[in-house]
């Protein structure tokens, strides 16, 4: 699909903004496939002894949603850039950004025992390709390019 995108028609931030796209979804999709084999990372995370077998079915449950929300963000991009329709892409990446990443992490500042910097910045990797394919998207092009 990238490769059918990328011909030689489009314009480099176009195309910046495809590959930008296409890393970021392997990330967030990479990060729900992680959440869905391993649940009890939640349980680690925020220092939950899985004390029961509720508390382990509840960690699997949360893991679940937290992967489709991982999942769809991804999907909704890829669907708008198959369609080429950037602008929209790119709006959907700043609603990834502000949905997904920011409000994660205020969740992991917040929530986590003993949470430190490096717990927080680690999201910060995610957002750097989504915040290039949104600039790339949303950035104003003159008529003459």
């Amino acid at each position: 699909m990238a490769l059918k995108l990328l011909d030689k028609s489009q314009p480099r931030h176009i195309k910046s903004g495809i590959w930008a796209s296409i890393v970021s979804a392997v990330m967030l999709i990479g990060i729900g496939i992680f959440w869905v084999a391993h649940p009890a990372a939640a349980e680690g995370s925020f220092s939950i002894v899985p004390d029961s077998d509720a508390a382990i079915r509840f960690a699997k449950i949360t893991a679940i949603f937290k992967a489709i929300g991982d999942f769809l963000p991804p999907i909704f991009v890829l669907l708008a850039i198959s369609f080429r329709q950037y602008k929209l892409a790119g709006y959907f990446h700043l609603v990834t950004l502000l949905l997904v990443i920011v409000v994660d992490m205020f969740v992991w500042g917040s929530f986590v025992p003993n949470a430190g910097a490096t717990d927080i910045l680690q999201h910060i990797p995610f957002a750097i390709p989504i915040i290039i394919a949104a600039y790339c998207f949303l950035k104003p092009t003159s008529k003459n390019s």
